[in-house]
């Protein structure tokens, strides 16, 4: 029997890295039965199978999610490799791709779950989760402020929706595989195996990570907040929320600056936008900590905070001004190597 092992990779909460592993691995991964399908969702066996792509399946589904394809197309590709996936030496099948969870709602998706429910009697779930004050940043900065959205707007706007409510992905992740084995894990060092993400993905997933490859660091990391915010200003130079020529234009430009540009401050948000999350999904986190983590603390904001909002303040003033000087670094490194280069 063949086991699924589906990541839905909540946007912003590793799954590039996990993703990058197993391309990383997918030479040695195939070797030992754990099959990943291409870009265009082909399986070993089809001849337009090409290992060399089988980062993400992503844009496949999401073809199928706007209804470029028919859902029959998908259900085509599965079942042809099915029939000889146990011949080649199959014995899991991992998919991975953000869309699964973006809209899991929605028609579309239902189909798409239910088809991998259906077709696979074995599954094992493993999605990831962090401290939602965290996944807003994230997500702001990779696409908030390419719009021109503040912080304070972006984050006003994404407490409305789902986004970050992980009950609501969780339970319709339950209702979907009613037989699966569901884990939810959160990114928090702490609670990983190990405290590595790929160390914990392996385990979880039941793959055997001896001779594998590890993950040196974290991918798809961002531009820091210090820079969003100034770019926030002049949004207009992003062609898409989703091109990075602004990014790679920096890094090119601002060699000696790679870890200030990529940044992380130690206060993150303002005390006011805080308390806004942290009242927002506070008892969706309190439900998701007893349901999966024997109501111990996953979430820092299921806790009542114990610093004060003139410490807030002051902390934040500080962090304005290093913020500053670090643009100025950089810009100052952008200037000589321009210089430089004539």
């Amino acid at each position: 029997m063949i086991e699924l092992i589906l990541h839905p990779g909540h946007s912003k909460c590793g799954s590039t890295t996990i993703q990058d592993f197993l391309y990383t691995n997918r030479l040695v991964l195939k070797d030992r039965g754990i099959f990943m399908p291409d870009s265009d969702f082909n399986f070993p066996g089809n001849k337009a199978y090409r290992i060399n792509r089988t980062h993400t399946p992503r844009d496949f589904i999401e073809k199928v999610i706007n209804g470029e394809l028919n859902i029959n197309a998908l259900e085509k590709k599965i079942d042809d490799f099915l029939i000889t996936a146990e011949e080649q030496g199959c014995k899991k099948v991992i998919i991975t791709a953000e869309n699964l969870v973006n809209a899991i709602g929605s028609p579309q998706l239902k189909a798409i779950h239910s088809l991998f429910a259906t077709r696979f009697s074995n599954v094992k779930v493993v999605y990831y989760i962090r401290d939602q004050r965290e996944l807003l940043l994230s997500a702001w900065q990779q696409w908030g402020h390419k719009k021109g959205e503040t912080i304070d707007a972006y984050i006003d706007r994404m407490i409305n929706t789902n986004f970050g409510d992980y009950v609501f992905v969780t339970e319709q992740l339950s209702n979907y595989y009613p037989n699966a084995e569901l884990k939810v894990c959160s990114l928090d060092k702490k609670h990983l195996i190990k405290s590595n993400l790929t160390i914990d993905f392996c385990t979880r997933a039941g793959i055997n990570n001896n001779g594998l490859k590890p993950s040196l660091e974290a991918s798809n990391a961002g531009l820091s907040s210090a820079i969003c915010e100034s770019l926030t200003k002049i949004h207009t130079i992003y062609e898409s929320p989703h091109t990075q020529k602004v990014k790679n234009t920096i890094l090119a430009f601002a060699p000696n600056s790679k870890k200030l540009i990529s940044k992380k401050y130690s206060v993150k948000l303002p005390f006011e936008l805080e308390n806004k999350i942290s009242s927002r999904y506070l008892e969706s986190n309190k439900k998701l900590e007893q349901t999966y983590y024997l109501g111990k603390h996953a979430f820092p904001s299921s806790l009542n905070k114990s610093n004060s909002e003139s410490d807030n303040e002051i902390s934040l003033l500080k962090q304005r001004i290093e913020k500053l000087e670090d643009i100025v670094s950089i810009q100052m490194d952008m200037i000589l190597t321009i210089v430089g280069k004539k």
